[in-house]
């Protein structure tokens, strides 16, 4: 009985997963990237990450890092402990349960059963009679099975860390062009517009999430020549292909917005 009952304590008193969002935290440099100065604010993942990134980049918040592992609860505070020890202002978690499983264990225990016994008794002999009180104890021993419930789950956990960017440059995320996307144009020397960045110069120059930026003032759309433009005389003039349809968008990129490294 005693071995059981330090076993239990012993499982009980394991550290849960007060490790397990820095263990498989993997980080996302993100230069220029401001450090939060409030308590980090916990967002329920929409389900879509790349419509939460959208919706993050929109506001001005890239990911710094990410965290995702297997575990047996759905708890995540220790997650918003690591985004408050990183500095990141926003966290958008994510859990699912993956698996459960419920039974009974048989659990015996030892039993103990002590029965008292009392009473009088008369002795007779040589015409004579003595009377007396007597008493027992009886301990019988045994066991007892107990069916003891258990209720086993497992959860996928997932925590993307945020963090606000400056206001610099277009305001645009660029992605790696695919290689149908190189093969349509017939160049792998563009750029290609992932997201955009709310009341940015590019949101307000009615660029959008799927064009493909093809010249930079006359020349040909690599980082380089993207750099110098923005940070150069304005306005710039950017070649873009949409849905097929090629046309001419002038961005203008105010000095504030200047400066992208």
């Amino acid at each position: 009985m005693r071995k059981f009952a330090f076993f239990v304590f012993a499982l009980v008193a394991q550290p849960a997963e007060a490790n397990d969002w820095e263990k498989f935290f993997v980080a996302v440099p993100q230069e220029g990237a401001i450090d939060a100065t409030t308590a980090p604010e916990i967002l329920q993942s929409s389900g879509d990450l790349s419509r939460d990134l959208e919706g993050m980049f929109r506001r001005g918040f890239v990911p710094v890092g990410y965290s995702s592992f297997n575990a047996p609860n759905s708890k995540t505070k220790d997650g918003q402990r690591l985004a408050e020890k990183i500095h990141a202002r926003y966290l958008i978690v994510a859990t699912n349960l993956t698996s459960q499983r419920t039974g009974v264990i048989p659990l015996s225990t030892p039993t103990a059963t002590t029965s008292y016994t009392r009473g009088v008794a008369t002795a007779y002999g040589g015409g004579q009679s003595a009377t007396g009180t007597y008493s027992g104890v009886t301990t019988t021993f045994g066991t007892q099975t107990n069916l003891v419930p258990f209720s086993v789950s497992r959860f996928d956990k997932t925590a993307v860390y945020f963090k606000e960017i400056p206001r610099k440059g277009a305001g645009l995320k660029i992605r790696d062009l695919t290689n149908e996307e190189m093969i349509a144009i017939g160049t792998r020397h563009a750029l290609a517009v992932q997201f955009v960045r709310d009341n940015s110069p590019a949101y307000e120059a009615d660029i959008f999430p799927g064009d493909i930026i093809t010249l930079v003032n006359g020349e040909l759309a690599d980082a380089q020549h993207w750099r110098a433009a923005v940070n150069g005389p304005q306005p710039m003039q950017v070649h873009i292909l949409r849905d097929r349809s090629a046309k001419d968008i002038k961005i203008n990129i105010p000095p504030q917005w200047q400066g992208l490294p």
